[in-house]
């Protein structure tokens, strides 16, 4: 289920490239520290409100500027087919660049609609991350 907190459960491997990336482009455009703080904590507000269990938008144009909480519900959908799209979780024009926004109204079910282990616990769901991305890669 959608929620604010939701967006916290990510893998740990997967924030610490996000966060060096983020590191090396704000160190690129030459941000002061104190912007660093204040741009982590913005994008980590937008992308909590991304995933909110709310179906609001911020309309036919806001929602192509920076991501509601609309446009990422599609990704969490039950819907196979709609959960191929809207990966963007702060600027929907990485979706749009790949082919892969759907500004589409519908709010659908959102959960997981499956029988996999997603293991009990924050290490096991650790272990089993990283586990499924070696056995992708062979």
């Amino acid at each position: 289920m959608l929620s604010l907190w939701a967006d916290d459960r990510n893998h740990i491997l997967d924030d610490a490239v996000t966060w060096l990336w983020f590191a090396f482009v704000t160190s690129a455009i030459g941000a002061p520290p104190a912007q660093f703080v204040w741009l982590v904590a913005a994008s980590r507000m937008v992308e909590s409100l991304a995933h909110a269990n709310v179906r609001f938008g911020f309309g036919a144009w806001g929602d192509r500027l920076i991501v509601s909480p609309r446009f990422h519900r599609l990704h969490h959908s039950i819907d196979a087919g709609k959960a191929g799209c809207n990966f963007a979780t702060i600027f929907p024009f990485w979706d749009i660049l790949f082919g892969t926004a759907d500004f589409s109204r519908a709010a659908l079910a959102t959960g997981v609609d499956d029988n996999r282990d997603y293991g009990d616990g924050y290490f096991s769901q650790q272990w089993l991350g990283l586990m499924r991305l070696f056995a992708s890669r062979t």
